[in-house]
């Protein structure tokens, strides 16, 4: 999402799955996290589809709305843009088909600003705008049929600099058309706060929590954080209703109101970038997905490689377990790749992966192929069969059935009653009305 002279170039229509998306997704585990025992495997079952001709940007998340349509933010570009070599700030788009069959409609009023060149805007990052002013946007959501936006103050990306918090979080009451500015900033090191997909159309939120996910720095951070707020405008738009994991006491999460008390949920240094989180119902398993550059510094951290990262974890504050990764991802340098949930199938085992690649190009001796844009390729899953456990021996009935009095009744954990409403909820949310491939 780092402004960039060559990045604009219009791409080629919509190819067939040729290229790969990188290297193959292997097991061989480069990360601290032990190997996952539950999803044993991926393996691409296509090749990396070029994103269409008329849309091109970067970090690209999508919302699954709740009038059945999908939603795409884009930084640094935009779809069917009128000047060549402009690009907004950010903006939004309506796609509609399945991948890799997608098309994208920009979403706009009267008073969307109008691209602007790099050149246009002399290298100063506030006289470039886009639907919610002059910011990057990276988290998107919805919630009960409020779309929410973050506006990221700018930061010493030239530098790969930390964070500088959030100017504040936009939300749209009409499906991305205009938007209001609550203007609540949040703290450093929060900058790339990105909302976790909760794998069903609106948002899904069987505990009435929104979750986000977020590190300190653009490019290979070394620790990850994770919030959570409750739905609603007054709740998501203010920083001081928002909690972050601070540990967990006796198997239970524990949440702090200060940022600054979060213990991460990931510790890797120098190695995530742009992580995004999704519920996969099939599988009933929260999917990380990240990459990290193999250079530290600016400019190798943007073009000189990288690899993606896929985990695995029960709960979206761990703990998370290693899965498969793909060297040389993008082909050279993907990033904000992630899995929506409205293209996931319904036994959670195929999904699509989205991405952008090379706003910047690629080093030499690198495959610069990927694209610019939303590039696409299917994933293939493997999940271990449980074992079979033995059949129960059937107790003897007894003669009196008597009934329970209060001392007798099971009393629920705070945590054991949202963990009960998702599995009955969470059902009858998501299976029918869930769109397969």
């Amino acid at each position: 999402m780092i402004p960039s002279a060559s990045a604009g170039a219009q791409t080629t229509s919509r190819s067939p799955a040729a290229a790969p998306p990188g290297g193959p997704l292997s097991r061989a585990n480069v990360t601290p996290l032990p190997a996952s025992r539950y999803i044993t495997g991926a393996r691409w079952l296509t090749g990396r589809y070029d994103p269409p001709s008329n849309q091109w940007g970067d970090i690209l998340p999508t919302v699954w709305s709740d009038d059945g349509s999908t939603y795409v933010l884009m930084d640094d570009g935009g779809v069917d843009v009128p000047l060549p070599g402009g690009f907004w700030r950010q903006s939004f788009a309506k796609i509609t088909g399945t991948p890799p069959s997608l098309r994208f409609k920009r979403v706009a009023t009267a008073s969307t600003p109008a691209p602007r060149t790099w050149g246009q805007i002399g290298g100063n990052p506030d006289n470039d705008d886009g639907p919610l002013g002059p910011f990057y946007s990276i988290g998107f959501a919805e919630a009960g049929g409020v779309f929410y936006a973050t506006q990221q103050e700018n930061w010493n990306w030239n530098v790969n600099g930390l964070f500088n918090g959030l100017a504040g979080i936009a939300y749209s009451t009409n499906h991305g058309k205009t938007w209001s500015f609550p203007a609540k900033a949040f703290p450093p090191p929060l900058g790339n706060l990105t909302f976790v997909d909760g794998g069903g159309p609106g948002g899904a939120y069987p505990d009435g929590y929104m979750y986000a996910i977020g590190t300190e720095r653009e490019f290979n951070a070394s620790r990850l954080v994770l919030g959570r707020v409750a739905t609603g405008i007054a709740n998501v738009t203010d920083p001081t209703k928002w909690q972050w994991y601070a540990g967990s006491s006796a198997g239970a999460p524990q949440w702090s109101s200060s940022v600054s008390a979060a213990v991460p949920v990931l510790n890797w240094t120098s190695h995530i970038t742009y992580p995004e989180m999704t519920y996969d119902a099939g599988v009933h398993r929260y999917l990380l997905t990240f990459t990290y550059s193999y250079k530290n510094r600016t400019p190798g951290v943007w073009k000189g490689g990288a690899e993606l990262v896929i985990a695995e974890s029960p709960t979206p504050y761990g703990p998370f377990s290693f899965v498969a990764a793909s060297r040389d991802f993008g082909p050279s340098n993907g990033y904000g790749a992630g899995f929506p949930s409205q293209w996931i199938s319904a036994d959670g085992r195929q999904l699509w992966l989205k991405w952008a690649a090379n706003f910047d190009g690629c080093a030499k001796g690198l495959d610069c192929s990927g694209k610019y844009g939303f590039n696409v390729a299917k994933v293939q899953l493997t999940v271990a069969t449980p074992a079979k456990k033995p059949p129960a021996k059937k107790a003897a009935a007894p003669k009196h059935t008597a009934k329970p009095h209060l001392g007798e009744i099971a009393v629920l954990s705070g945590m054991s009653l949202p963990l009960l409403l998702f599995g009955f909820v969470g059902w009858r949310r998501r299976w029918p009305r869930r769109r397969d491939q």
